[in-house]
C-alpha cells in the first residue's frame, strides 16, 4: 500500500505539472458531461417521469457514475491500458520485482479528464440530486462500493489480454458498455438487459443498486452493495493471477 501510494503520487503529480493541459482536459470533461446533463433535463422536462424515476434520480444516478469514473481515472488510471501493457510484453519489467504487481499496474498512470468527472459528479450530488446532509455516510458508502465493481470489472477485461490477443479494444468496449449503460434509467432494464446490467456490463451494480438503496435504505440493498463489491473483487484478482501464471508458463 505504501508503494502504491507512492506511485500513484508521482502519476497525480505528472497529470497535473502542466496547468494548461490540465485545465483543457478536465474542463473539457466537465463540458461533455455538461451536454449528457442538458440532454436529460431537456427530456424530463417534456416527459417528467421514466418508469418511476424523475430528474433528480437521474442527476443522482450520473453524479454516482461521474464520480466513480473520475476516481478510478484518477486514482487506478492503468486500468485503462492495462491490456495493452500486458499485450505489448511490458509486464516482463515488472515480473523481476517482488512488489505486489496488480497496485503497481493501476498506479502506472493518473488520467486529467478524471478530475473533470469528480467535479461534475460533487456538483450533481450536491444541488440536484434532491439529498440531505444525513445522506452523507450512505453517500460514501455507495460511492465506494461502485468504485471496486468499477475498477474490478476493468481489472477482469484488461486480464482477457492474457488469453486474447484483441483483448485491447475490447476492454475498452466493454467499460465504455458500462459508462453507456450507467447514463440511462434504471429503472427502464427489465427481462434479458436487467440479467446484462446486473453481470457482464454490471452498470446495475455501479449506479442502479447505490440510486436504489439512497431512496429506499434497506438492510438487503447495504448487503446487496457490499456483496457485489466483494464478489466483483475477488473476480478481479483471481482473473489477474489466473492469467498471470499462464503469461509467465509461456514465458518460460
Amino acid at each position: 500500500m505504501r508503494l502504491y501510494l507512492a506511485e500513484i503520487g508521482a502519476a497525480i503529480r505528472v497529470s497535473v505539472a502542466d496547468r494548461t493541459n490540465f485545465t483543457l482536459m478536465a474542463g473539457g470533461m466537465v463540458l461533455n458531461n455538461g451536454f449528457v446533463l442538458l440532454m436529460w433535463w431537456m427530456f424530463f422536462a417534456g416527459f417528467h417521469r421514466v418508469n418511476g424515476w424523475q430528474l433528480p434520480d437521474m442527476a443522482l444516478q450520473i453524479g454516482i457514475l461521474a464520480v466513480t469514473l473520475g476516481a478510478a481515472g484518477v486514482f487506478a488510471g492503468g486500468c485503462r491500458d492495462m491490456a495493452a501493457f500486458i499485450l505489448r510484453g511490458e509486464l516482463d519489467a515488472y515480473l523481476t520485482q517482488p512488489s505486489a504487481l496488480l497496485p503497481r499496474l493501476l498506479a502506472r498512470e493518473s488520467l486529467t479528464t478524471g478530475w473533470g468527472d469528480i467535479a461534475t459528479g460533487i456538483v450533481l450530488l450536491a444541488f440536484a440530486a434532491a439529498l440531505h446532509r444525513t445522506d452523507m455516510p450512505s453517500i460514501l458508502f455507495v460511492l465506494m462500493g461502485s468504485f471496486v465493481v468499477l475498477l474490478a470489472t476493468a481489472v477482469v477485461f484488461a486480464s482477457l489480454a492474457f488469453w486474447v490477443t484483441g483483448a485491447r479494444s475490447f476492454a475498452r468496449d466493454l467499460i465504455e458498455f458500462v459508462v453507456l449503460f450507467g447514463t440511462w434509467p434504471g429503472s427502464i432494464w427489465s427481462g434479458a438487459t436487467k440479467l446484462l446490467v446486473y453481470t457482464l456490463v454490471p452498470a446495475g451494480f455501479v449506479v442502479v443498486l447505490p440510486v436504489r438503496f439512497l431512496r429506499q435504505p434497506g438492510l438487503a440493498e447495504g448487503l446487496m452493495v457490499v456483496g457485489a463489491a466483494l464478489a466483483y473483487a475477488m473476480l478481479a484478482v483471481l482473473a489477474f493471477h489466473v492469467g498471470l501464471r499462464r503469461y509467465r508458463q509461456q514465458g518460460v
